[in-house]
């Protein structure tokens, strides 16, 4: 790098980033192959021995691994500075944007540069002039999920690198040029392995340079070489919660030296301190890192295996994070989806309501135009139960009512004139009447089978009463489209999965159905249906958190329901299987408030499931039966935000 030919004049300041930056992680033989950016930004991955590409969990990520960029819980800002040799000054400022949906979006400036260089001739004698010396590089990037549990994320850096003041023979003024690159990242992390062999991995490629920014210097062109960073990392548990270890590898290649391995440890405790060491190709590197609150502090020591030129560099980060965090926003977007659904079943209903009202009405006044007092007196009341200030239906009722009753009373007058013993003809009509009037009350009530009971009394004393058979048909039309409703109302609950819902409304409709064996038997039919699907549900939903015990008892009691269903008889099978497998016995306090979880969960409130869960986890990492419930409870979740 820096091959300018001045004649009058070294360089000195690029002779400094020159000897330190293209020696200090090369191989011998192969300086000049780096950029001056090489060595990275944050003192955690620093003190790692930078294998950070599979870590990559704040704001450096930006640089690291864009992928990582979601994996920040909250937003957050990273200050990174490192005083280098001769005064040279190595500053970052990132800052991270998570989303719920569209992802996260990040944004950082690192600059590299020193000043008050002073012009030295071919002779090395010193002049009155002096001149600068740095590089930008801003950095703009973008990282999302995809399936599978593979996060793809991509930078853009625009860099602008050059000399300020200089006052030479071939040039005076500033010598600057600007250049643009692409980077491209990506990290899996594989799940739903219950193996602990297999668990807690996480995999990331960084691609930089995939389209290599050039720069003019002097009469040279500066290209950036391609360089392709795999990362591992592998997070070991203790059992005593909270506390882990981070295992970091990384292999980097580029285009222009050979093959580099970097390595890292992270010891955390409680996520309140760490400890970092780690091997940056033979140089040893070491760090550590407290968090507080919303506050973490990250130092850096680093080493080099050219340590009689360059002495060990100290760095320091400092990252804030503020703001909501990723479930508080998941809180308020599904506080938000409630109140919307709420408005919208709102809305529904008093259309419903609306059109309730209407069809009622309208279904009175003929009846009341056709003289069906009864009847009409029944609509009005249907409208009344919606709308109990509608002015029209209680003066129809009124009306109604003394027109039913006057009919009623001439002829039960006209049974008295008949009759030879009037005084017991009298206390027949009295008690006709109360029968009668009891029903009316009770149909209007919506209890058609009592109501029944009485006008059928009423009848014994008055045979062949048309205003008493007809309140009877009247009553037993009423009864079988309430069936007909309920059945309707059951299915469609049935249709949307609230089993318990349609159980109960097809409980009500075989309480009205009487002796009608048309009616039980379909009644009877639907009835066994709801109870076979609302005990596969339950025992899928124990099933994927890993109830198995539970779920085997559930998907017996649907077997004996209908034991010809060869998809249960599945699901039956598989849970046997499982019942067999042996997992680490939970202590009695523990059990309890994994048994909290389990009640969220089955009330669909997956978040508040997965924190309960977590937190045991932090004791408990190897818990088979708590993988196995978180790993449920997400995908639960993940289909219902869909």
């Amino acid at each position: 790098m820096f091959k300018i030919k001045f004649r009058s004049m070294v360089l000195t300041g690029s002779i400094i980033i020159a000897t330190f930056f293209n020696s200090a992680s090369a191989q011998d033989g192969q300086a000049g192959t780096e950029s001056n950016f090489h060595l990275g930004f944050g003192a955690r991955a620093l003190s790692a021995g930078r294998a950070f590409t599979a870590v990559a969990d704040d704001p450096s990520a930006i640089y690291w691994n864009p992928a990582g960029l979601e994996q920040v819980y909250q937003q957050s800002f990273t200050f990174f500075h490192s005083s280098l040799p001769e005064g040279t000054m190595f500053n970052f400022i990132s800052y991270a944007f998570p989303t719920l949906n569209i992802g996260t979006i990040g944004f950082a400036i690192g600059r590299i540069g020193t000043g008050d260089i002073v012009a030295r001739n071919i002779d090395q004698v010193s002049s009155e002039q002096e001149f600068s010396w740095d590089e930008y590089q801003a950095f703009i990037a973008y990282a999302k999920k995809l399936p599978w549990n593979i996060t793809s994320g991509a930078t853009v850096r625009i860099i602008r690198r050059g000399f300020s003041n200089l006052d030479t023979e071939l040039y005076s003024g500033d010598l600057i040029d600007y250049g643009v690159g692409f980077d491209l990242g990506f990290m899996y992390t594989p799940s739903g392995f219950t193996s602990p062999f297999l668990r807690d991995w996480n995999l990331g490629l960084n691609i930089r340079n995939l389209f290599a920014p050039q720069l003019k210097e002097g009469d040279q062109i500066d290209a950036f070489p391609l360089s392709i960073r795999f990362g591992i990392l592998r997070k070991l548990y203790f059992s005593g919660g909270g506390n882990n270890i981070n295992v970091m590898l990384d292999l980097d290649y580029s285009q222009e030296r050979d093959m580099m391995f970097n390595m890292g440890l992270e010891y955390k405790f409680k996520e309140l301190g760490m400890l970092r060491a780690g091997l940056d190709g033979s140089s040893p590197t070491f760090g550590a890192g407290a968090k507080y609150s919303f506050l973490q502090i990250d130092y850096a020591f680093g080493g080099s295996k050219y340590s009689e030129i360059i002495s060990p560099l100290h760095s320091v980060s400092l990252t804030f994070n503020f703001g909501l965090n990723r479930d508080e926003l998941q809180e308020i977007v599904e506080a938000k989806r409630r109140a919307e659904e709420e408005r919208v079943i709102a809305e529904i209903r008093e259309a419903d309501r609306q059109k309730f009202i209407t069809e009622h009405m309208k279904n009175a006044d003929e009846y009341f135009e056709n003289g069906e007092w009864l009847d009409a007196i029944v609509e009005y009341q249907q409208v009344i139960s919606q709308d109990p200030f509608n002015n029209h239906a209680q003066i129809m009722i009124d009306s109604a009512d003394v027109r039913l009753q006057d009919q009623f009373d001439a002829r039960q007058n006209v049974a008295i004139e008949e009759a030879l013993d009037k005084e017991r003809a009298k206390i027949n009509q009295q008690f006709v009447n109360e029968r009668f009037e009891r029903g009316r009350l009770l149909l209007e009530q919506k209890l058609y089978n009592e109501a029944l009971i009485e006008f059928n009394r009423a009848l014994e004393r008055s045979p062949g009463d048309e205003t008493i058979i007809g309140a009877i048909t009247t009553t037993r039309r009423r009864l079988n489209q309430e069936i007909t409703n309920l059945l309707q109302a059951s299915r469609r609950e049935y249709q949307g999965g609230n089993y318990s819902e349609a159980l109960r409304l097809i409980t009500d409709a075989r309480m009205l159905g009487g002796d009608n064996a048309e009616i039980l038997n379909e009644v009877e039919i639907l009835s066994q249906r709801y109870k076979l699907a609302q005990k596969i549900q339950q025992g899928l939903g124990l099933y994927e958190i890993g109830e198995y015990d539970q779920a085997l008892q559930i998907f017996e009691q649907a077997m004996s329901i209908d034991p010809s269903d060869e998809l249960l008889r599945q699901y039956y099978e598989r849970t046997r299987v499982e019942t067999e497998g042996k997992t680490e016995e939970l202590p009695s306090n523990v059990e309890r408030r994994y048994l909290e979880g389990v009640d969220k969960f089955l009330k669909g409130k997956y978040q508040e499931a997965i924190i309960i869960w977590e937190e045991i986890r932090k004791e408990y990492p190897y818990n088979k039966k708590i993988i196995r419930a978180i790993e449920g409870a997400k995908e639960r979740m993940e289909r219902a935000q869909k």
